[in-house]
């Protein structure tokens, strides 16, 4: 070898040597994309579930918080605490009646916590309690955040005839109409429900559906308008993802109101005793 070829390979080599080096260090300090669970898994939740469209390849490159402001005003994520975990889990408190009083002339106040797995269970053993048969009954559903959505549909069927519609189910599988199956007679007081901001869920959903009805007569304020279904998914130790899969439309197919349902007439906060004289009821059935 001459000593130019030499001088050449030298160079060449020492280049090699000078390129292996460098990808060497290139190569150790990259480091494969880390995967956030908890946003794969919020990804894959509104694949699989969502109810409505999403750009899911475009929330790929947001943060987690920027995915969900992107979504529904239903869908959210909270941190967990102990009581939402009981009442998620079923574990509410003892009854959803607080409150259950005659209020003279054949009339009946109930007032509701919640909806929950035994409100109607709750509902009936509080009506048998009074004293003699009613005219009318105020139910108050004030601050009422709701909860089962069977329950207020079965809460529904209780002042409706069987074969009622009651409401339209929309699902990512499509639209269902659900009728009440109820088999006893549905009960005949006139109805009065106390209802305000803080009205919402499945609370909200039996206003409207008795209201669409005209069987009930709406007295407060306005609704908090959410008739949203949410599914409950644990992201890690701390934090719940609550996702919108569904939502409840009137038997005709529109909104029970826009927003929230608007109020047959106002009452004060604190008013209770707001239904109709009986003689006057009686008069406006004949």
């Amino acid at each position: 070898m001459s000593a130019t070829s030499l001088m050449r390979w030298r160079r060449a080599a020492a280049l090699g040597v000078a390129l292996a080096l460098v990808g060497a260090a290139v190569g150790g300090c990259a480091r494969p994309p880390t995967v956030d669970p908890v946003k794969a898994e919020i990804l894959r939740q509104i694949r699989e579930a969502y109810l409505f469209d999403a750009d899911v390849g475009g929330l790929e490159l947001l943060s987690v918080p920027e995915i969900v402001a992107r979504l529904d005003p239903d869908t959210r994520v909270v941190e967990m605490r102990r009581m939402s975990l009981d009442f998620i889990r079923g574990l509410e408190p003892e009854s959803s009646v607080m409150a259950a009083r005659e209020l003279g002339g054949g009339r009946g106040y109930l007032r509701l916590a919640f909806v929950g797995r035994r409100t109607l269970e709750d509902v009936r053993k509080a009506l048998g309690g009074f004293a003699g048969p009613r005219c009318a009954l105020t139910i108050d559903l004030r601050d009422n955040a709701g909860g089962s959505f069977e329950q207020g549909l079965r809460f529904a069927e209780m002042f409706l005839p069987a074969g009622a519609p009651l409401a339209v189910y929309e699902g990512r599988e499509g639209r269902a109409l659900l009728y009440a199956t109820g088999t006893s007679p549905p009960r005949r007081e006139a109805l009065t429900i106390l209802i305000n901001e803080r009205t919402s869920s499945s609370a909200e959903l039996f206003a409207g559906i008795l209201r669409w009805h005209r069987r009930a007569e709406l007295v407060g304020s306005p609704t908090a308008g959410k008739r949203t279904v949410q599914r409950a998914v644990r992201l890690d130790e701390g934090h719940l993802l609550f996702l919108t899969t569904g939502r409840f439309m009137a038997p005709d197919g529109s909104p029970f109101g826009d927003g929230g349902l608007i109020p047959d007439r106002q009452a004060a906060e604190d008013a209770h005793d707001v239904s109709t004289p009986c003689a006057e009821t009686e008069r406006e059935r004949r």
